[in-house]
């Protein structure tokens, strides 16, 4: 794009972004229902207003999420990069993870309440390219995190019911091979948006982007359905499962395990110890979900 075009998308940007901000709050209570002739989207839904108010306060509170997001790891790889005694096959992964919810903080936050909470018509400014890459990397990036955590899983699976065979736990070649599967995983599931997704005119003058499943002809409807059951199955169902799965395990072979020896107050502690370790390893497979 040469410098007048940048500047008039900066400017079109700025300007539609100041009308709605000064808007008054009697508009924001109103839903508005747009008909558009484009034949892939029979109708535009529009969100029910917020107050500017609302609306400033749920940007800061993205934002600031956002801006922790990235530092937070962003400090994880650099650490792990940076000194070389932390490249374990556990950390390798730790790293992997972080890569992952990098590129949400970067790809998925900040577009998504862009074009949500700035414009009240979700319209989108940023041409039909960026629209199928954006779909295919968020895709791809929760797919990543996902199964991420999945691999973790089992590494800290192994950890615990293999302590005295470390010969079948995953090591940093292993480690490496998982995370070239992951991102293998990752992209082949989230390449059909890239294809599929684009922007569109919904009212003259103001796009969106969505989906297109024309591109497979008269049977798209049915391979978006199809595509869309595989990824609600394989993004959240089979991921939360095996979290949910080994880390119970987990948990009850720590919460069952004796310390050997006299149960004098040292060994007491490690048992209140590893209860409280159950109840964190818990509590973050429930809270870190995909």
């Amino acid at each position: 794009m040469d410098e007048g075009g940048g500047s008039s998308l900066l400017q079109r940007i700025t300007t539609t972004a100041s009308e709605i901000l000064i808007r008054n709050s009697d508009e924001f209570e109103n839903s508005i229902k747009t008909t558009t002739t484009n034949p892939v989207v029979e109708e535009a839904y529009h969100i029910h207003y917020l107050t500017p108010t609302m609306k400033m306060l749920c940007i800061l509170f993205y934002s600031i999420l956002c801006v922790l997001c990235v530092y937070g790891n962003v400090l994880v790889i650099l650490v792990i990069v940076y000194f070389k005694r932390l490249r374990t096959a556990t950390n390798i992964l730790i790293l992997n993870l972080a890569v992952a919810d990098l590129l949400i903080s970067v790809f998925c936050i900040p577009f998504s309440y862009w074009q949500v909470l700035i414009f009240d018509d979700q319209r989108w400014l940023f041409g039909s390219m960026m629209c199928s890459l954006l779909a295919f990397l968020q895709a791809m990036a929760v797919f990543l995190s996902a199964w991420t955590l999945v691999v973790i899983s089992f590494d800290r699976w192994m950890a615990i019911m293999f302590v005295l065979t470390p010969s079948i736990r995953i090591t940093n070649r292993r480690a490496l091979y998982l995370v070239a599967a992951t991102w293998i995983f990752s992209i082949l599931m989230a390449l059909p948006l890239l294809f599929t997704t684009r922007s569109f005119e919904i009212t003259e003058g103001i796009e969106n982007c969505g989906e297109n499943w024309t591109y497979f002809g008269d049977a798209g409807e049915q391979v978006r359905k199809v595509y869309s059951t595989m990824v609600v199955i394989l993004q959240y169902i089979v991921p939360q499962a095996v979290l949910i799965i080994t880390y119970t395990h987990i948990g009850i072979k720590m919460w069952n395990s004796r310390v050997p020896g006299m149960q004098n107050g040292a060994t007491k502690k490690m048992i209140v110890d590893r209860h409280e370790s159950v109840k964190k390893v818990r509590y973050w497979a429930t809270e870190r979900k995909p």
